[in-house]
C-alpha cells in the first residue's frame, strides 16, 4: 500500500542529497565493472544494454542510501526502503519452503486456487526458475545458500536488468556461480512463455525430476505462467516442450503489486472468521443509510479476492490464483497510510496549481491568485497538514477499510465520498471496519458519506461531479484527495479525474464571472434576445426538428470535409461551433446557426475576422444567458438557454419564475461550443445529428484545427504556438484511427457529449464524421455513406416557425424590474461588515479558523436576502480562497511559526480581492467584460 517513492525520500532535502551524493559514485563504478564481468559470461546481453534507453523503471536513493526500483511514470516502487534487507529475508524463506513442481508423473497436479506445494529447499537442487530479475540481490545470497546446478531467470523488461547491473554486484554473482559449477540462463525480454520448451532443452541434456519455482516479483504473464506449471506437475508432456500460450491478467480486480506479501507463494491462507456480530452489525447499517448497497453485497460472490487471515494471524485479502496477499501487516499499514496522508495531504490537490490564461490574468479573482502563488511554496505544502475539520475529501480504495476507520476517528469531514471499483475488497471489510460506528458518527454529527462501488473508475468524474453540485461545485477547491493503494485502472480514472476538476476549476464561478453574467444576462433580457421556453408541448413535433442537424466543429478533419457541408447545405440545418465560422466563411458557407459559449468578449474578436457584416447579420446566435452583448449584436437574432449551475442563472431564473415566465437550461453545456451545441439541439427536440470537425483531439499537434481557421495566417502559420501552450497531448482512442491525441479540456467534453447522449431520454441518431476522438453513442460515419430520406421541405419556413413558437419572444419589460430588486444599499452594509472582519489581529489557529467560519456565516446570512447580490457575487471566490486559507491554518502552531505571517498575507491579498469587487460592482454593476485577444491577429 505504502510503496510510493515519496515515502521513501528523506523530508529533508539536505540529508536526501547527502544519501544520493553518497552512492552516485557507486553505480557509476558498479556499472561499468558489471559490464565488464557480463562481457565475460553473458556477452549477447552487452550490446541490449548499451543501446537501450529507459522506458520505465529506473533507480533511486531511498533515505537509507540504498538503490531501490521505481516506476517513474506513477511513483510506485518494488521494494521497501532496504531492500538488501528485505531481499536476504526473502531468500531465507525461499530456503526454508520452496515451491516446486514435480516432472514424475506419479505427482499430483495442484488447482488453480489451492497453495502451492512447497518443501526446504536441497542443498544442491538441479533446476531453479526464477520468475523476475528485480535488482538480483536474490540470486547472489541463494547462490550463498545453495549449489544450484541449473539456474533459468526469466525477465521481461531491460530496464529491470539495467537497474540491477547499477545496483548488483554482478562480479561477485558470476564469481559464485563458477564456484558452485551453476550454470546461469539470462532469459532477456521473456515473460516465462517458452519455459516448457526451456525445460524440454535442458531435460534433453540434464536428468532432473524436480523444478523449484523462485517468483521474485508478480507479473501478469509470469504469474499464469507458474500457474500453469503448478497445473501440470507430473505431467512431463505438458511441462516439457509444450507450446501453451499464456493470456495475461489484464481484469483490473486482478491487480496485484510487483512485490505483494507473499510474492514467493509459499505461505498458506486462513479462512477468515465467518460473518459475526460485527458484519451482521454493518449489514444493518448498510440496510438502514445505504439499502442499495446493502442488497448489491447481500448477493456479491467474491470472484478475484478474499477474506482471510495470513501466518501473523492478521486479517487479510487474499487472491488465490495470483497466491498474493494485499497486506504484509493491516494496522501498521493502515496507521501509516493516514500518518503520510494527514501530514503532507498536498500531493493529489487540485486547488494549487491553478493559473490563469493570459487573457483573464487582470481579472480580480486571477491578479490575485497569482499574488498567493509566490507564497504557498514547496517548502509551505510540506509542512501543511489536514485540517481537524474538512471539507470534502475523496478516497481512492478501502480495501479492508482500517484506515477509513482511523480518519473517521481522527477527523471530522463533512462530505465524504469513497470510492472502491473492487466489490470483493467492500466486501471483506464488513468484518473487519466498523462501517456501522463510521455511519452512525456521520448521521449524528450531520456528515455526508457517499459510497461509488463498483465499475472501473471511469465514470468518477459523473458520479462526483452530480455529487459536488448538490453541496455546490466549488467546494471542489478545499477537496482533498486520498488514494489508499494502487491499480492501474483506478490510478488513470483518479489522473483522469484531477486533470478534469482542474477544468471545473478553472471554469469555475468567480466573481469576474458572476458579475459579467449578471451584467450580460441582463442585457439579453433588456435586448429582447429569445429565451427558450421550458415546456415544449407547443413546438415538439414541429416539422424542423425533423431536419438533420449538421454540428461544425474546427477540428482539422473539417478540411476534408468541405465539399460534402457545400453540396448539402441547403438540406440540412447546419450550426458553426466556435471558431468554426471563419473556416467556414472562407468557403463560401453560410451556417444557418452560429454558436458560442464563452461570455468574455474574446469571442468578438475571434468573430470580427470575418470581414463581412451582411454575412454574420445573416445568422442566428445560439448560446447561453451570458454571451457577450458585442457578440450578439453581430448576429441576425440571438437564442438563449439558461446554464445549470451559474449565479446569473439563477438571480434571473428565480425571479422570472415569479412572473410565470419559465426557461429551459442546459446541464452539459461546457467546456467547449460542440458540447453547447449538442445538448441546445437535444433540447430544441432534433432527432438526428451529424458531426463534422468535432475532432476533440489531433493526429498530429501541428494541425490541431482546421487550416482555413483563424489559428492560421494567411501563410500556414499558427497565430500562437499551440504545442507550448497546450502540450502535446495524451493518447486517446480513435473515431477512424486507432488513436489520436487529446489534452484534458477536450477529453472532459468527450465525456460530457457522451453523458448528454446517454441521458438524452429519447431515440436520437448521432453520427460521428470527424476523424478525431472516438465519443461513445456516435456512430462513426464517413461523410460519402450519409443517407437522406423523408427531409421536411421549405427548410426556411419550418425554421422560422419553430424559432416563432419555441421562444420567448420578448422578455425586455422585465429588465428593469429585476434589476431595481438589487439593494446596493445591503451590498454595501454586507462588504463593509466583511472588510471590518479581516481588521482583527489573527495570531493563532483558533483565530484563523474564526476569521474563515465568521466570513461564512456573514455571506450564508447575506443569501438570505433575496436583494442582497452578495452571496450571488462572492460564493465561488470564498470557496476558493475560505479553502486556501484553511490549508494555511490547519498548520499554524508554535512549531511552524513560519506560517503565520503566510496566512496573513493571504488574508490580506484576499481582503483587496473583496475590497476592489464590492467597488466596482457598486460602481459600475452593469459593466461588460473586456478582454480583449486583437493582438493574437496583428500579424495576420
Amino acid at each position: 500500500m505504502l510503496k510510493y517513492i515519496n515515502y521513501q525520500l528523506d523530508s529533508d532535502d539536505t540529508a536526501q542529497a547527502a544519501s544520493e551524493q553518497k552512492v552516485a559514485a557507486g553505480i557509476k563504478q558498479r556499472f561499468t565493472q558489471n559490464l565488464q564481468a557480463l562481457s565475460q559470461y553473458i556477452p549477447s546481453v552487452v550490446p541490449i544494454i548499451q543501446q537501450h534507453s529507459m522506458q520505465q523503471y529506473s533507480v533511486f536513493c531511498t533515505r537509507a542510501a540504498e538503490l531501490n526500483i521505481v516506476d517513474f511514470a506513477t511513483g510506485r516502487v518494488w521494494y521497501s526502503e532496504t531492500p538488501a534487507a528485505e531481499v536476504s529475508r526473502e531468500v531465507d524463506s525461499f530456503c526454508r519452503n520452496a515451491p516446486y513442481v514435480e516432472l514424475d508423473s506419479s505427482a499430483s497436479p495442484t488447482q488453480a486456487d489451492q497453495p502451492w506445494p512447497v518443501e526446504a529447499l536441497p542443498q544442491q537442487p538441479d533446476v531453479v526458475v526464477m520468475l523476475g530479475l528485480g535488482l538480483g540481490y536474490q540470486i547472489n545470497a541463494l547462490l550463498q545458500k545453495a549449489v544450484v546446478k541449473y539456474l533459468i531467470v526469466y525477465e521481461p523488461n531491460v530496464d529491470t536488468l539495467i537497474c540491477s547491473v547499477q545496483a548488483n554486484d554482478w562480479r561477485q554473482l558470476f564469481a559464485a556461480a563458477e564456484a558452485a559449477g551453476t550454470q546461469i540462463f539470462l532469459q532477456l525480454e521473456n515473460d516465462g512463455s517458452s519455459v516448457a520448451e526451456d525445460l524440454a532443452e535442458l531435460r534433453s541434456v540434464a536428468g532432473f525430476s524436480r523444478v523449484y519455482v523462485y517468483r521474485h516479483y508478480c507479473h501478469p504473464v509470469m504469474d499464469k505462467v507458474a500457474e500453469y506449471l503448478f497445473a501440470h506437475s507430473g505431467q512431463p508432456e505438458q511441462l516439457l516442450g509444450s507450446t501453451a500460450q499464456f493470456v495475461a491478467y489484464e481484469d483490473f480486480n486482478d491487480y496485484v503489486a510487483e512485490r505483494s506479501a507473499n510474492v514467493l507463494g509459499n505461505q498458506q491462507p486462513h479462512v477468515a472468521v465467518p460473518a459475526d456480530e460485527l458484519y451482521l452489525r454493518n449489514m444493518a447499517a448498510l440496510q438502514k443509510f445505504y439499502p442499495k448497497v446493502h442488497d448489491e453485497i447481500d448477493k456479491h460472490q467474491s470472484r478475484h479476492w478474499q477474506a482471510v487471515t495470513d501466518d501473523n494471524g492478521k486479517n487479510n485479502l487474499y487472491h488465490p490464483q495470483r497466491k498474493a496477499f494485499f497486506y504484509q501487516d493491516l494496522d501498521a499499514e493502515s496507521a501509516r497510510l493516514v500518518e503520510h496522508f494527514t501530514r503532507q495531504p498536498y500531493k493529489d490537490d487540485v486547488l494549487l496549481g491553478q493559473t490563469s490564461v493570459d487573457k483573464f490574468s487582470h481579472y480580480i479573482h486571477y491578479s490575485h491568485i497569482a499574488q498567493t502563488q509566490p507564497l504557498i511554496n514547496k517548502q509551505l505544502q510540506q509542512k501543511i497538514q489536514l485540517p481537524q475539520e474538512v471539507d470534502s475529501l475523496i478516497i481512492f480504495g478501502v480495501g479492508l477499510g482500517k484506515h477509513i476507520q482511523l480518519l473517521t476517528e481522527q477527523y471530522q469531514i463533512s462530505n465524504l465520498y469513497i470510492c472502491e471499483p473492487n466489490l470483493d475488497f467492500f466486501a471483506a471489510s464488513l468484518k473487519v471496519t466498523d462501517w456501522a460506528a463510521i455511519f452512525d458518527r456521520a448521521e449524528q454529527n450531520g456528515l455526508r458519506i457517499y459510497l461509488n462501488l463498483g465499475g472501473d473508475g471511469s465514470t468518477y468524474f459523473y458520479d462526483l461531479m452530480a455529487q459536488f453540485y448538490q453541496v455546490g461545485a466549488y467546494s471542489i477547491a478545499n477537496t482533498y484527495m486520498f488514494c489508499s493503494y494502487f491499480n492501474q485502472k483506478m490510478h488513470k480514472a483518479i489522473a483522469d479525474l484531477r486533470a478534469e476538476l482542474k477544468v471545473v476549476l478553472a471554469l469555475g464561478e468567480y466573481y469576474d464571472h458572476c458579475r459579467y453574467g449578471i451584467a450580460h444576462t441582463y442585457n439579453s433580457v433588456a435586448k429582447q434576445h429569445k429565451f427558450l421556453q421550458y415546456d415544449n408541448n407547443s413546438y415538439r413535433n414541429l416539422p424542423a426538428l425533423n431536419l438533420p442537424v449538421f454540428v461544425v466543429g474546427n477540428g482539422p478533419s473539417l478540411d476534408s470535409s468541405f465539399g460534402y457541408l457545400q453540396e448539402h447545405r441547403d438540406k440540412v440545418v447546419l450550426i458553426s461551433c466556435g471558431t468554426a465560422l471563419y473556416s467556414l466563411y472562407k468557403k463560401g458557407i453560410k451556417p444557418d446557426f452560429h454558436a458560442e459559449v464563452e461570455q468574455n468578449r474574446s469571442t468578438f474578436c475571434w468573430i470580427g475576422q470575418v470581414k463581412d457584416a451582411d454575412y454574420l447579420k445573416d445568422i442566428r446566435l445560439i448560446s447561453v444567458n451570458g454571451i457577450h452583448p458585442d457578440t450578439a449584436e453581430l448576429f441576425k437574432e440571438t437564442l438563449l438557454c439558461f446554464k445549470d449551475g451559474e449565479s446569473s442563472t439563477n438571480f434571473f431564473d428565480i425571479r422570472l419564475k415569479k412572473q410565470g415566465v419559465q426557461v429551459a437550461s442546459l446541464s452539459y453545456a461546457y467546456p467547449t461550443v460542440t458540447n453547447l451545441v449538442l445538448n441546445y439541439a437535444l433540447r430544441l427536440g432534433f432527432k438526428v445529428f451529424y458531426l463534422f470537425g468535432v475532432d476533440l483531439g489531433y493526429a498530429d499537434v501541428r494541425q490541431h484545427h482546421s487550416q482555413a481557421s483563424a489559428y492560421y495566417r494567411n501563410d500556414g502559420t499558427e497565430v500562437y504556438d499551440y504545442q507550448q501552450t497546450h502540450g502535446g497531448g495524451m493518447p486517446a482512442k480513435g473515431n477512424f484511427l486507432p488513436y489520436v491525441f487529446t489534452k484534458p479540456e477536450f477529453d472532459m467534453s468527450r465525456k460530457l457529449l457522451e453523458q448528454a447522449i446517454s441521458k438524452a431520454g429519447r431515440k436520437v441518431e448521432i453520427y460521428n464524421c470527424s476523424n478525431g476522438v472516438k465519443i461513445d453513442g456516435a456512430v462513426p460515419l464517413r461523410p460519402d455513406n450519409i443517407l437522406f430520406s423523408d427531409l421536411p421541405k421549405h427548410k426556411d419556413q419550418v425554421l422560422q416557425q419553430l424559432i416563432d413558437t419555441a421562444y420567448y419572444a420578448d422578455l425586455s419589460s422585465y429588465a428593469g424590474p429585476i434589476l431595481a430588486q438589487i439593494d446596493f444599499a445591503a451590498f454595501r452594509r454586507t462588504i463593509d461588515a466583511w472588510l471590518a472582519l479581516f481588521d482583527e489581529e489573527i495570531t493563532t489557529q483558533e483565530q484563523a479558523k474564526a476569521f474563515i467560519a465568521k466570513q461564512w456565516r456573514l455571506l450564508q446570512t447575506a443569501a438570505r436576502d433575496p436583494s442582497d447580490p452578495t452571496f450571488y457575487l462572492f460564493y465561488g471566490s470564498t470557496n476558493y480562497f475560505g479553502g486556501l486559507m484553511t490549508k494555511v491554518a490547519s498548520c499554524i502552531s508554535d512549531d511552524t511559526p513560519e506560517i503565520l505571517p503566510v496566512f496573513n498575507q493571504v488574508m490580506q491579498v484576499w481582503r483587496d480581492y473583496v475590497q476592489s469587487a464590492g467597488e466596482q460592482f457598486e460602481q459600475q454593476p452593469l459593466k461588460f467584460d473586456d478582454v480583449d485577444v486583437q493582438h493574437l491577429f496583428a500579424k495576420s
